[in-house]
């Protein structure tokens, strides 16, 4: 009786213990179900991540710096050829308001006209001059010699001028005397002469109110008047 009654406790207890150790297991299995649910949701490690954006961001960098030199380049050529353009523009500015106060200097049609009427009354005083050396040039009667007192010595006669004058021009501050030389019939003959400039011999000395001296060479300075 006493056998029967220990082995009975023996199975129980066996049972027992399998209870326990299903109930053990399956609380084991219950958290190493847990363990791996947490391990599968944990994020993983991000240092390699921000190890490769921290490469990315040096990479971007270096190109960044390396654009901001060629812009800095790109800048300093843009300003080199800005003041080129600027000095090349000034002499431009320059050379067009020089040929518009040139243009301006130019005489109009009018002063032609003026010149035209100059001319032909110069070729016509020229014309009766002419006529009248011509008389004079004539050779007189023969007559007997009769004494006559011995002349004076004269000074000789100065040579008529080699040129006519037709009247001053002002361009800027410059003054000109425009003349025409002897013999010479057209306006593109005309010539405009400084003090200090010459015309077959005659210097243009100085231009008066009403008169211009010319310095002939071996002669008195001779004054032309002004039309």
């Amino acid at each position: 009786m006493k056998i029967q009654t220990f082995h009975d406790l023996l199975i129980g207890a066996l049972c027992i213990g399998a209870t326990l150790l299903a109930a053990v297991t399956y609380n084991l299995h219950q958290q190493l179900a847990a363990m791996v649910a947490v391990a599968a949701q944990a994020q993983p490690d991000p240092t390699p991540a921000l190890r490769r954006d921290l490469d990315l961001l040096r990479d971007g960098q270096a190109t960044l710096q390396a654009q901001l030199r060629d812009l800095s380049s790109q800048q300093e050529a843009v300003t080199a050829s800005q003041a080129a353009n600027r000095q090349q523009f000034d002499r431009l500015e320059a050379a067009v308001a020089e040929q518009a106060q040139s243009a301006a200097n130019v005489p109009g049609s009018e002063v032609f006209a003026a010149w035209q009427q100059r001319l032909d009354k110069v070729e016509g005083d020229l014309a009766h001059v002419q006529t009248q050396l011509a008389a004079k040039a004539q050779p007189l009667p023969r007559a007997e010699p009769v004494p006559m007192p011995k002349p004076k010595v004269r000074a000789p006669r100065p040579a008529p001028p080699p040129l006519s004058v037709l009247g001053v021009e002002t361009r800027g501050r410059a003054r000109f005397v425009s003349v025409l030389p002897t013999g010479a019939h057209s306006l593109s003959a005309v010539r405009l002469l400084q003090p200090g400039e010459s015309l077959d011999g005659w210097q243009l000395r100085e231009i008066q109110r009403d008169q211009a001296v010319f310095q002939v060479a071996g002669h008195a300075d001779r004054s032309l008047p002004l039309p």
